[in-house]
């Protein structure tokens, strides 16, 4: 329990953040809906944005875990390694044994023809895998993490940063509603904090797992 809160004193800056923009968006949604709150988060579209968030959203896609992944076992950091592939395991596992439960419609599947026009051709999925949001998911597993790694206050804040656009691509591409990153990005942010407790608590005398 002690090391429980030491992590989430150390981290304390990226999480009273974070449940700002959690609560914030969480009382937007139950307040207005998520068919009015999609459509307020989206109110102008272009060209250059849609190209710029259709890359970008990249950044919660499983590939880039897997890459800060291989560059910690470069560096020999094999506990950072084993964490953050440990928390985008866990932390998919659970966004897709929710996906499967739900089985909640896209926007694209969810508004009626006309009512949104701003679905991108090509790039926004349908169907009925919009809840929660893996991607967002798999983005505040790795951000959470290497929050819990950094000391410096403005690092965390920034990692946060990269997991809130992230989110932000999702809505914006028509992936999602705003209700699904939410989800995804506490989903992700509870798995991290568990899997850091675990290693550097339960596990830490384990020799594989001494440096980094």
């Amino acid at each position: 329990m002690n090391r429980l809160k030491a992590i989430l004193a150390d981290n304390r800056s990226f999480l009273i953040v974070y449940l700002l923009f959690f609560v914030t968006g969480l009382v937007f949604v139950l307040k207005e809906g998520k068919a009015a709150v999609f459509i307020a988060l989206n109110p102008y579209h272009s060209g250059p944005l849609d190209v710029f968030f259709t890359w970008y959203t990249y950044i919660g896609d499983g590939l880039f875990t897997i890459v800060i992944f291989v560059i910690f076992l470069l560096k020999k950091y094999w506990s950072k390694a084993s964490q953050v592939m440990a928390a985008f395991l866990l932390s998919a596992l659970i966004a897709q044994i929710l996906k499967n439960i739900f089985s909640m419609p896209r926007p694209k599947e969810f508004f009626p023809p006309g009512q949104y026009t701003h679905f991108i051709e090509g790039v926004t999925g349908h169907g009925f895998a919009s809840f929660p949001s893996g991607h967002t998911t798999s983005i505040f597993a790795l951000v959470m993490l290497l929050a819990c790694f950094e000391k410096d206050v403005f690092r965390k804040l920034f990692y946060l940063f990269l997991g809130l656009s992230v989110g932000y691509s999702r809505v914006y591409l028509g992936q999602h509603f705003l209700g699904d990153v939410l989800v995804g990005s506490c989903i992700g942010v509870m798995t991290s904090i568990f899997v850091h407790w675990l290693f550097t608590e339960k596990l830490k005398h384990v020799k594989v797992f001494a440096k980094g």
